[in-house]
């Protein structure tokens, strides 16, 4: 039987209200700006605490369009009204290139790095590889995770220069051992030449045997919408093999899609879309597109465009309790995930504190209002914005804008306390936050948490690959996601 819910939907109006310009001559202003003012003002989360964003800021259209003229183009215009607490939204300069992004398509050489002051009062860095994706230029030089790197064709990395020689279209890297505090070189890999890659999200899932049962683990490095047909077999490896406990990696996902998360936390606890997973509110503007948002109990598919094709039969577990593995990275949708769930079984944290992301936006075209159809969007440039459009909370009105952290002293480690030359791959049991969810699955005492974790004698982590995401720390609804099929699911 097919059934439905719904959001609802009213249109809005265009907040520029109509000036007397009989008596002013102005020079107009560029497409682009008109459309940041117009698009900011009526969908923009804090449009109301923007003095610039006011409805009747402006006497007339050559004021407004004088105002508009003070700015040199459109991003900085865009960046001058955001509000001081805004540290996520951001300027498309080219939304074709942010679509690909979106489904995970860029220029890459295929693994995940990430930065570390050899000491604190030293700018040399070092690098370390987080993982490294199937069928890249990465796994065919022969780096692993845990491999270490302090030189690029050559040279130090240090704080000042590692951006411009890891921005290289190809390099060469010294591999290092760590010894004594120090380093020593083991040579440098061949050339590695970055190519076009599409990474799929669902980067590892296994099924480990112990005393308390079987123990699925998933390493799920974002929340991408074209990947739901993946992350549903997965699914169905656990399903068909009766696991009786789920780790979740999310240590190295900072976000993407809302829809994700909500069919995620479907997959995890069998929960029928009557259960509220999160609370959208919006600005004042678009009180009537607040949002009681479902957890998912079957599987929606998308094109590679980001339009709703069919719905599969979700692979779900019915589990109460779940184990999410996180550090300073997780944020976005991963802590949704967290939020969403915590009102309906025991999400148990392991790893560090959370980034602390509580808002979504949407993509917003130089389109007809409502500025958010790309298909009608304005042919003559390829600007967009990603502006922040509303607050998430759970079905408890409860969000998190500070993060997460472990509940137990015994399930926080913190990666920078981690003797690198002891990185386990990603789903070994003897890894460091995957052995200590074995751990309390199986009932074995944890050990302290000074002896849990080694030290680590270098300085601070101070740039993480991930980051070059423009999806990095992100959460989102598709463009028309509500509007073209409404989230009326037949």
């Amino acid at each position: 039987m097919k059934r439905r819910f719904y959001l609802l939907i009213l249109p809005l109006l265009l907040a520029l209200n109509g000036c007397d310009t009989s008596s002013s001559s102005f020079e107009e202003a560029s497409e682009e700006k008109q459309f940041v003012w117009n698009g900011m003002n009526l969908w923009y989360f804090w449009q109301n605490s923007v003095s610039d964003l006011d409805d009747d800021r402006f006497s007339d259209d050559g004021d407004f369009h004088d105002f508009l003229n003070r700015f040199s183009d459109e991003e900085q215009l865009f960046f001058s009204l955001l509000d001081p607490s805004d540290d996520f939204s951001w300027f498309i300069e080219n939304y074709i290139e942010h679509e690909e992004a979106r489904r995970g398509i860029s220029q890459s050489f295929g693994f995940r790095y990430g930065l570390v002051r050899i000491s604190d009062t030293s700018n040399d860095v070092f690098g370390y590889v987080q993982y490294v994706l199937p069928d890249s230029p990465a796994e065919a030089a022969g780096l692993q995770r845990g491999d270490v790197f302090n030189r690029v064709n050559g040279t130090q990395l240090t704080v000042n220069n590692f951006n411009t020689l890891l921005q290289n279209d190809n390099y060469t890297l010294t591999l290092a051992e760590i010894e004594n505090g120090g380093f020593n070189e083991l040579g440098e890999t061949d050339n590695i030449q970055s190519v076009e890659l599409q990474e799929n999200p669902v980067f590892k899932h296994k099924i480990i045997e112990t005393d308390a049962g079987k123990v699925g683990y998933l390493a799920f490095n974002a929340f991408r919408f074209n990947f739901h047909e993946e992350l549903n077999s997965a699914f169905s490896q656990f399903q068909i093999e009766h696991i009786s406990d789920l780790v979740i990696d999310l240590r190295y996902n900072s976000g993407g899609s809302l829809v994700t998360s909500a069919v995620l936390a479907g997959l995890i606890s069998g929960l029928h879309n009557s259960n509220v997973f999160a609370q959208l509110i919006y600005n004042e503007k678009n009180q009537d597109r607040n949002t009681e948002f479902p957890i998912f109990d079957e599987v929606p598919v998308y094109d590679d465009e980001g339009n709703f094709d069919d719905w599969i039969t979700m692979n779900h577990l019915n589990l109460n309790r779940v184990f999410v593995l996180t550090a300073r990275w997780t944020a976005s949708a991963s802590e949704m995930l967290i939020n969403g769930l915590e009102p309906y079984m025991d999400v148990i944290q392991i790893g560090s504190e959370t980034r602390g992301k509580d808002e979504g936006s949407i993509t917003v075209y130089d389109s007809p209002p409502n500025y958010n159809n790309r298909n009608e969007a304005n042919p003559n440039h390829l600007r967009a914005m990603q502006p922040i459009v509303f607050k998430i909370f759970n079905s408890l009105e409860e969000d998190y804008p500070d993060g997460f952290m472990p509940s137990e002293e015994n399930y926080f480690v913190e990666f920078s306390r981690t003797h690198l030359p002891n990185m386990r791959p990603l789903g070994d049991p003897d890894e460091l936050l995957f052995s200590r969810a074995l751990q309390i699955i199986t009932g074995v005492e944890p050990v302290a948490k000074a002896a849990a974790v080694e030290f680590n004698p270098f300085g601070e982590l101070i740039y993480d690959s991930g980051q070059q995401d423009p999806f990095s720390d992100k959460i989102y609804l598709l463009p028309g996601e509500v509007e073209e099929f409404g989230l009326v699911f037949d």
